[in-house]
């Protein structure tokens, strides 16, 4: 699409907005005649939002269309009532909301409660909000009753130790939020809880079965080190001469082989690798014992967790996303 048909198309959802009903009650019909206008102009992926007034029967209206050079373009009319803009604005739907995934909107103050909770490493912020958001919006079904809500809700306070109703009461006031505003959020809470662990049983078995040497058992020791570390020398230990050095990194553990250090995951029991280059430092290994995977219910647990983390990162990466601050 060219830069000539943006205006006449832009034109034309000027006049659509304009011809729009902007009662409550016209609602549905408007979003059928925006359907249709964006069925006329697939290229521009158009959307409407409606925006009810606080305290009235009107409605604003939005249409959120692609600009074919990059970003969203939003078309709104504003109404010649007598109100500033200033005052039109801080009920605007999009004036205290950071973004939108898949339909779900996140305001400013719910990203920051968001991020309080987000611990997933490797991740930046963003994509958390998004993971989050699709988390959210996929649980929303999800059925919970009031016992699932309070052990959120524990699980939270003691988290955070917020042990006192003191305690409980200045944390609400620091953030802002009622008691019923947090008892919706504990809620929400409980259902995306009770929807992963759904999906970690069911896409667990099915994920063990592809990733079977992933899931293999291994017992193995590794040193990171400065300068390079023979195998030899870490055999010995650590009884041995790496006991007494403080320039380097010893683990000992009985892990999953996909856990394992990139240049240790195909190593055989019995055998050594390294010393090899590995993330800034050198990299020796051993690995003492190797177990073939087993569909037990510690592996099924760990394959679960794999499944869910890569259907989670799936859905990412085909959300659609709007970020109303950039």
């Amino acid at each position: 699409m060219t830069h000539t048909s943006l205006g006449p198309a832009l034109e034309s959802g000027v006049k659509l907005l304009r011809g729009l009903t902007r009662r409550r009650s016209a609602v549905a019909e408007a979003h059928r005649g925006a359907d249709a206008w964006a069925a006329a102009h697939p290229s521009f992926a158009a959307q409407l939002v409606a925006s009810p007034r606080p305290g009235s029967p009107l409605v604003d209206y939005d249409l959120l269309i692609d600009d074919p050079s990059g970003g969203t373009i939003m078309l709104g009319v504003q109404v010649d009532d007598g109100a500033s803009w200033l005052v039109d604005h801080a009920t605007h739907w999009a004036a205290g909301r950071l973004l939108t995934v898949d339909g779900t909107p996140v305001s400013v103050s719910e990203a920051m409660l968001m991020l309080r909770s987000l611990t997933r490493p490797g991740l930046s912020p963003q994509e958390e909000l998004v993971r989050f958001c699709l988390l959210r919006n996929a649980a929303a079904k999800e059925q919970v009753s009031l016992a699932d809500i309070q052990a959120a809700a524990d699980t939270f306070r003691k988290r955070r130790r917020l042990t006192s109703r003191d305690a409980m009461k200045a944390w609400l006031d620091r953030m802002g939020l009622s008691a019923e505003a947090f008892h919706d959020h504990m809620a929400a809470t409980a259902r995306d809880h009770t929807f992963r662990a759904r999906m970690r049983a069911e896409l667990g078995p099915g994920h063990l079965a592809r990733h079977r040497d992933r899931f293999a058992r291994v017992w193995a020791a590794w040193v990171l080190s400065e300068e390079p570390i023979d195998v030899a020398e870490l055999q010995r230990s650590p009884g041995g001469s790496l006991a007494d050095r403080w320039d380097l990194q010893l683990t000992k553990a009985r892990t999953w082989s996909g856990d394992l250090p990139a240049p240790l995951r195909e190593t055989p029991a019995g055998g050594g690798a390294g010393p090899v280059f590995h993330e800034g430092r050198f990299l020796t290994g051993l690995i003492t014992k190797r177990q073939e995977a087993m569909a037990d219910a510690e592996t099924l647990e760990a394959a679960g967790h794999a499944a869910f983390d890569q259907w989670l990162a799936d859905a990412a990466e085909q959300a659609q996303v709007t970020w109303h601050w950039l």
